[in-house]
């Protein structure tokens, strides 16, 4: 009998937010092995098989917390553990802000990271205006980034200040998650002969810096597309953090067949001066999809200031320390009590 292939990358998709990014990559020809998907919400659910997935049951009679969100999971650790495989790799796809995504990603990191697997974050941050979700999502944001090898941020204020002034928000979101997996799915691809694939060693390496790896994207069909792509994705980085502070980076080119070799080389040679930084390492991938348009995404990593300090005060306050990194054992205890979905 053949022995059955060890599942070395897996991604789990945590939230609605994160399922609905990480099956939407599972679509695509990518380096990942399985797909896994964790939700307090049944719908997120739908379609994966329970082997591949983790409802966090939960009472409805009650706005949840993070807190809270992770007290309920403690009892499902067996399952939390198991979902991830032997996998060697583990991508873990997330909206902060939320009570689940913000809960739940750095526990399973933390889960992931004791079984031995190089463990890397994947987050979407919430629009500026969505003043309630910034400190839920600077606390986790801090804590997954200690759990973990590396975290890649996208942002959705960049895709906000590029979108028509008409877009409803349900288009924003929809807009952000098809850019979010462009480049994602260009970023992981498989070995094909219409692309260039950046490979799993090197994305790592980028993304294992001191600090924070950021994703900036941009689209372009001016004559000049490919300089006037990496402009905008730089500028929507800046946005976030000092360019001249990224020790690495990863230039995506996606979409455009027209795109020649001199553009490419263009591109890789001009990231530097663009990030008043010519000592940044650059590699670079170019997707064969087809569209219209060239997107031109950055993956720059290094960042150990970003404008998310901001979203957390405590961390200034306290310099690091935690208040108390254990208060949902004692929720976790009681959990028996509390009524559960059907």
């Amino acid at each position: 009998m053949e022995a059955k292939r060890p599942t070395r990358v897996t991604a789990i998709g945590v939230g609605s937010a994160g399922c609905r990014i990480a099956s939407l990559l599972s679509r695509r020809p990518l380096s990942i092995d399985r797909f896994a998907y964790v939700s307090c919400d049944v719908a997120d659910l739908e379609g994966a098989s329970p082997d591949q997935s983790v409802l966090i049951d939960s009472p409805v009679d009650q706005k949840l917390t993070p807190s809270m969100v992770r007290g309920l999971a403690m009892r499902q650790r067996a399952s939390l553990e198991d979902i991830s495989g032997d996998s060697k790799v583990v991508f873990i796809v997330a909206g902060l802000g939320g009570a689940t995504g913000s809960g739940l990603a750095p526990y399973i990191a933390s889960i992931c990271q004791a079984k031995g697997a190089t463990t890397v974050g994947v987050v979407v941050m919430p629009f500026e205006f969505e003043k309630k979700l910034t400190f839920y999502a600077g606390v986790s944001l801090r804590r997954l980034r200690s759990e973990t090898r590396g975290v890649v941020v996208i942002d959705n204020d960049a895709l906000l200040h590029a979108s028509p002034e008409d877009a409803t928000l349900l288009d924003l979101y929809q807009s952000g998650n098809a850019e979010a997996v462009r480049s994602l799915g260009a970023l992981l691809s498989s070995p094909s002969e219409d692309g260039v694939p950046v490979g799993l060693n090197k994305l790592l390496a980028t993304v294992a810096q001191e600090g924070y790896a950021i994703l900036g994207v941009s689209s372009s069909s001016a004559p000049d597309k490919a300089e006037e792509g990496l402009a905008g994705a730089v500028l929507s980085i800046s946005k976030l953090a000092e360019t001249k502070s990224a020790t690495h980076a990863v230039v995506i080119l996606s979409g455009d067949q027209s795109l020649s070799a001199q553009e490419v080389g263009l591109v890789v040679d001009r990231l530097g001066s663009m990030m008043s930084n010519q000592d940044v390492d650059v590699e670079y991938c170019v997707s064969g999809a087809v569209s219209p348009q060239l997107q031109v995404s950055v993956l720059a990593s290094g960042f150990t200031s970003t404008k998310y300090d901001d979203y957390d005060p405590l961390e200034k306050v306290l310099r690091g320390r935690v208040i108390d990194d254990e208060m949902d054992a004692s929720l976790a205890e009681g959990l028996e009590s509390l009524p559960a979905c059907d």
